[in-house]
């Protein structure tokens, strides 16, 4: 397939780039800004809020991968967040319909869930793509509007439409912060509650882009990606009763398991979450040898 990945200089943009071309598809790799280091050989400077550049962009490809949004709500207004980032998912998916793409992968996030969650908010845990949302900022409501968006033109298209709900993104060489970021104090376990603390590595999401792309025969689809634990050391159930203790189980909790399901991916996409902190530190937070390799992209251009 060709196809393209936007926001391809992003930290999932640049491992999915990667897992998609190892995968023997042809990638074209787009961004506003440059990165001229960028493992695809055809990568195109582009501004997706233009939807000439937009078209020039997806014509002629197989599936688009859409990653291209403001990413946070810590370095910009929340008026600009919402008129970028709406603005440029309207015009990705209107060039997929005028020009007939089949298949379309966009990166949605937990935040559309209620984020940050408090336990009166929450129906149930494990989260799963059934519960209901909640926004709470500007860069929720883009998402969360995007969604709909998506639903309306799959209707229109009948083309394939995935939305993957990303949580907290790690690189390899982050998990090393981890203890000091969420384990060394009370408060910051409670602070870290706003997202059940759920994470995903960024090699897991860049698969799972691939996977969504390389799936047939599906319609206006939406997928929680995260890794198989939570961030914390304890066990799932007991930071289930120390904080959110009247929260209703939708079934047991074993283990360390993820508190926002990805369930549904595994069972239609084959999603199987590889990656874990749990490999590169152990319960007291000390590092252990990793390979070289593990780290390499995050050390060196790609």
């Amino acid at each position: 397939m060709k196809v393209v990945v936007t926001g391809a200089a992003g930290n999932i943009g640049r491992w999915a780039v990667r897992t998609i071309l190892e995968a023997g598809h042809e990638v074209i790799a787009s961004d506003k800004k440059l990165r001229e280091e960028s493992r695809s050989k055809n990568f195109i400077q582009a501004d997706l809020r233009d939807y000439g550049q937009v078209c020039q962009l997806l014509k002629g490809s197989d599936a688009v991968v859409h990653l291209g949004n403001i990413p946070t709500d810590v370095r910009n207004t929340s008026q600009a967040i919402f008129e970028n980032n709406m603005l440029v998912n309207f015009n990705i998916l209107e060039a997929c319909k005028d020009f007939k793409i089949p298949k379309l992968v966009w990166a949605s996030s937990e935040t559309v869930l209620g984020y940050p969650f408090v336990p009166e908010e929450l129906s149930y845990l494990p989260l799963d793509e059934e519960h209901p949302t909640r926004v709470k900022s500007s860069y929720a409501m883009a998402k969360r509007l995007t969604e709909h968006l998506a639903e309306m033109f799959q209707n229109l298209t009948k083309a394939q439409v995935v939305t993957l709900r990303f949580a907290n993104i790690y690189e390899p060489d982050e998990y090393e912060k981890i203890p000091i970021m969420h384990w060394n104090d009370e408060r910051q376990k409670d602070v870290q509650k706003k997202n059940v603390w759920a994470y995903c590595d960024v090699r897991d999401a860049a698969m799972a882009c691939l996977l969504a792309i390389e799936k047939s025969n599906l319609g206006n689809d939406i997928f929680h990606i995260t890794a198989s634990d939570t961030i914390m050391p304890d066990l799932s159930k007991d930071l289930v009763d120390r904080y959110f203790p009247n929260v209703t189980l939708k079934r047991p909790i074993e283990g360390h398991e993820t508190l926002m399901s990805h369930d549904k991916a595994k069972k239609i996409i084959g999603y199987e979450p590889r990656y874990t902190w749990r490999k590169v530190l152990d319960s007291e937070g000390i590092t252990k040898p990793m390979p070289e390799d593990q780290l390499a992209l995050s050390k060196t251009n790609i």
